[in-house]
C-alpha cells in the first residue's frame, strides 16, 4: 500500500562496455532510461557530446519484425491447432532460447518460404478477383453471339452499350431512326438498373447516332481485351477461376502443413524485438568519442542489483532524489490481496508520485460492493470456480492475471452476500422441487431476503457508503497532516465528520436510543459552525463569509454521494428478481420429468444471461463508486507508470537457468 521511492540515476562509462551494459540492464528490468537529447541545447553541454543511436538500424529491425510477424499471423490463420482460451507466453530458460536461436538462419529461411507462399496467395486472389470482375461484366451479354473482337464491317459499325432501365426503347429507336435510316438497335438483356444494347449503324452515321444515344443516357461498353464470343470467354474465365482456386487451396494446405515452423519464428521475433529495443534505447543516451552518458529512474530498493552491474563494468554513477516539481514515474506496491485490484486504479489513473495509493484500502470495498450488487451465491460460485480453474490451468501475466484474480475475490464476496440473502440461482431450489416433486424445499437466508425487505438493504447500503466515504475523507486528512496542514485537516475533514455523523444520529439515532438524538444535533450544529467560519479562511474580505457559505453548501454534494450507494440496493434487487423470473418461466412449462428438463434448459440460458449482464453492471458500478465517490475525496491522479527498460517479448518469457520454477 505504498508508492515506491524513486531516485534519479546518472551513469558515465566507456563506450567499450556500453553494449554489454545495455544488455545487462535489459536483463535486470529495473531502470527507466530517460531521453537526454534536450540537454544538448543546454549551455554546459554544447560541444561536449552528441545523441547516440542509429535510426537506420532501428528502421531495418522494425521492417524485419513486421515481416516475421506477417509470417506468424499467416501460420496462425491456417493452423488447425485449437486456440487456448487465454494467450500466455511460453516460459523458457535462457539456455534453451539461445539453443533455438543458434538455428536463426534456418528460421529466417522458413520466414522467406512462408512469405513466398503469402505472395503466391495474394497473386492468386488478385487473379480470382480480376476474373470475377470480368465475368460480372460479361454475364449480361451472354446472349450476344458475335465474336467480341468484331466491331465493324466494311460499311457498318457495331457498338455495345447500356442505357438506364427507365428508358423507353421504342422511343429510343424512333429517335435514332430520325438521324439515320440505316440503323439497327437490339436489346440483349435488361436488369433493374440497365438495358444492354447492340447498335449497328453505317460508319458515316455513327457519330450522329451515338450523339443521339448519349442524350438518352447511353454509355459505351468496350470489350477490347476479349476474343471470341461471350459464351466462350465466360467458359474460359470460369475454368481459370476454378484452377486458381485449386492453387489457393494447395497453397493454404501447404501453409497449414508447416505450422511447426511457427514457434521458431515466434522466438526469432522476440529476439528481433529485444535487439530493436536495445538499439532504440541508445537514442536516449549521449555520447562522446569514447564515453557515454545514461540517466534514468530507479526504485530505491533496486539500487544494490544495479550497482553490482555498474561496478562490474567500471562505470561512474550517482543517485539523487527527485526535485520538487520534477515528473517522477510511479510504481505502486500492494499486498497480495490488493495487487489484483490495482487494475482498477490503473484503468482510472495512477496516483501522483507525491500522492497516496489507496488500492489496498478500496480492494475490500470493491469486492464487497461487487458481491452485494451481484448478490447470488450460485453466480458467485460459478465465477469463483471458473477463475480458479483459469488460474490453475494458465500461466497468466499482467493485466489479465490481475483481472482474473480480482474476479476470483469478487466471486467469493458474491457467495458471501448471496448466502446471507438466500440467493442460490434465485429461488431455484424451492421452485425446482415444487415443480418436479410437488413439494417445496425451502432455502432460507442466513440474514434476510432483500426482495421481501428492501428498506433494510437500502439503509445498510447507505451506511456502508458512509463508512466508505469516511475512509476516503480520512485519507485526505492523513495527506494534509503529512504535509503539515493539521488545521486544514480539522476544518475540511473532521468538521464534516461531525456534520455527517451528527446528522445521522440526530435524524436516525432515535430508532436506537432517544439519548443519541440531542448529542447528534449539537455535534452536527458544531460541525456546521466550524465549516461556516473556516470555509473561506483562504479568501479575503467578504470572500471569507461567502466562502464559508459556499463550503457549507457542500453538504448537498455529500448527500448526493451517500445516495449514490443506493445502487447497491438497485442492482442487488435486479439480480434476484430476474433470477426468480427465470425460475418462474421454467416452472410454467410443465411438471414432473418434463418440468425438470424445461427448468434446466430455461435455467441455464436465463441464468447465464442474468449472471453475465449483472456481473458487467456490478463491475461498472463498483468501479464508479471508487472513481467518483471514493477517489473524489482525496485522490491526486496523473501519475505516469514506471516503464523500466526490459525484455518486452510477446511469445516467450525468459527465465534464468538457475530459477527453480517456471511460474
Amino acid at each position: 500500500m505504498s508508492i515506491a521511492k524513486m531516485e534519479k540515476l546518472a551513469v558515465i562509462g566507456l563506450d567499450t562496455v556500453k553494449e554489454e551494459l545495455i544488455s545487462r540492464l535489459m536483463d535486470l528490468g529495473m531502470v527507466e532510461i530517460t531521453d537526454q537529447s534536450a540537454r544538448l541545447a543546454e549551455e554546459d553541454w554544447v560541444g561536449l557530446g552528441v545523441r547516440d543511436g542509429n535510426e537506420d538500424e532501428v528502421a531495418a529491425l522494425d521492417a524485419e519484425i513486421n515481416r516475421v510477424d506477417t509470417a506468424i499471423e499467416l501460420l496462425e490463420k491456417y493452423s488447425t491447432a485449437k486456440s487456448p482460451l487465454f494467450f500466455t507466453r511460453k516460459a523458457m530458460k535462457k539456455s534453451e532460447f539461445e539453443k533455438i536461436m543458434r538455428d536463426k538462419d534456418r528460421i529466417s529461411q522458413n520466414v522467406d518460404y512462408i512469405m513466398g507462399l503469402n505472395e503466391r496467395l495474394h497473386s492468386c486472389r488478385e487473379i480470382i478477383n480480376k476474373r470475377n470482375s470480368e465475368l460480372a461484366s460479361l454475364t449480361p451479354w451472354v446472349s450476344y453471339d458475335l465474336p467480341l473482337e468484331i466491331s465493324e464491317t466494311q460499311c457498318t459499325r457495331i457498338d455495345l452499350g447500356v442505357v438506364p432501365s427507365t428508358v423507353d426503347i421504342d422511343g429510343l429507336r424512333k429517335a435514332i431512326g430520325d438521324d439515320s435510316e440505316y440503323v439497327s438497335l437490339h436489346e440483349i438483356n435488361r436488369d433493374k438498373d440497365m438495358i444492354y444494347l447492340v447498335i449497328i449503324s453505317l460508319k458515316e452515321d455513327q457519330d450522329a447516332v451515338i450523339a443521339r444515344l448519349k442524350q438518352w443516357g447511353y454509355s459505351p461498353v468496350p470489350f477490347r481485351e476479349f476474343r471470341g464470343t461471350v459464351t466462350e470467354n465466360t467458359e474460359r474465365i470460369t475454368r481459370e477461376v476454378a484452377e486458381t482456386r485449386g492453387q489457393v487451396a494447395e497453397i493454404e494446405a501447404e501453409i497449414t502443413a508447416h505450422d511447426d515452423m511457427r514457434f521458431g519464428m515466434q522466438c526469432l521475433q522476440d529476439r528481433l524485438v529485444m535487439q530493436r529495443d536495445r538499439e532504440k534505447v541508445k537514442s536516449r543516451l549521449l555520447k562522446t568519442k569514447r564515453t557515454f552518458n545514461l540517466e534514468g529512474w530507479i526504485p530505491s530498493e533496486c539500487r544494490k542489483s544495479v550497482e553490482d552491474v555498474l561496478e562490474e563494468k567500471g562505470c561512474c554513477y550517482e543517485y539523487r532524489d527527485p526535485e520538487e516539481n520534477e515528473e517522477v514515474p510511479v510504481l505502486i506496491h500492494n499486498t497480495r490481496f490488493g495487487t489484483p485490484f490495482s487494475a482498477i486504479t490503473e484503468m482510472y489513473s495512477l496516483p501522483d508520485y507525491r500522492g497516496f495509493d489507496p488500492t489496498d484500502i478500496f480492494a475490500i470495498f470493491y469486492a464487497l460492493f461487487f458481491g452485494l450488487m451481484l448478490s447470488d451465491a450460485g453466480y458467485g460460485l460459478v465465477m469463483t470456480i471458473f477463475c480458479a480453474v483459469v488460474l490453475h490451468k494458465y500461466d497468466l501475466e499482467g493485466m489479465t492475471l490481475k483481472m482474473i484474480r480480482m474476479f476470483l475475490y469478487c466471486g467469493i464476496a458474491t457467495v458471501f452476500w448471496g448466502a446471507l440473502f438466500g440467493g442460490w440461482f434465485g429461488d431455484f431450489l424451492p421452485t425446482f422441487t415444487q415443480t418436479v416433486f410437488g413439494h417445496k424445499v425451502p432455502l432460507n437466508p442466513i440474514w434476510f431476503n432483500p426482495i421481501e425487505d428492501p428498506t433494510k438493504l437500502l439503509i445498510f447500503s447507505l451506511l456502508f457508503g458512509v463508512v466508505h466515504l469516511f475512509i476516503g475523507m480520512g485519507i485526505n486528512a492523513y495527506m494534509l497532516i503529512r504535509r503539515g496542514h493539521l488545521f486544514d485537516a480539522f476544518c475540511d475533514v473532521f468538521a464534516w465528520y461531525m456534520i455527517i455523523a451528527g446528522a445521522g444520529l440526530w435524524l436516525g439515532g432515535g430508532s436506537i436510543s432517544a439519548a443519541l438524538v440531542a448529542p447528534g444535533k449539537w455535534v452536527c450544529i458544531a460541525g456546521c459552525v466550524i465549516v461556516l467560519l473556516t470555509g473561506g479562511r483562504k479568501k479575503k474580505g467578504a470572500g471569507k463569509v461567502i466562502g464559508g457559505l459556499g463550503a457549507l453548501y457542500g453538504i448537498t454534494g455529500y448527500i448526493s454521494d451517500i445516495l449514490s450507494y443506493a445502487r447497491l440496493l438497485a442492482l442487488g434487487l435486479a439480480t434476484g428478481v430476474i433470477a426468480n423470473v427465470v425460475n418462474l418461466l421454467g416452472s410454467m412449462l410443465g411438471t414432473g420429468f418434463k418440468g425438470c428438463i424445461a427448468m434446466i434448459i430455461v435455467g441455464v440460458i436465463g441464468h447465464v444471461f442474468n449472471m453475465a449482464i449483472n456481473a458487467l453492471g456490478s463491475f461498472v458500478h463498483a468501479s464508479r463508486l471508487q472513481y467518483i465517490e471514493f477517489f473524489g475525496k482525496f485522490y491526486e491522479d496523473g501519475g505516469e507508470p514506471f516503464d523500466p527498460f526490459r525484455k518486452n517479448t510477446k511469445y516467450v518469457r525468459l527465465v534464468n537457468d538457475t530459477d527453480g520454477g517456471m511460474k
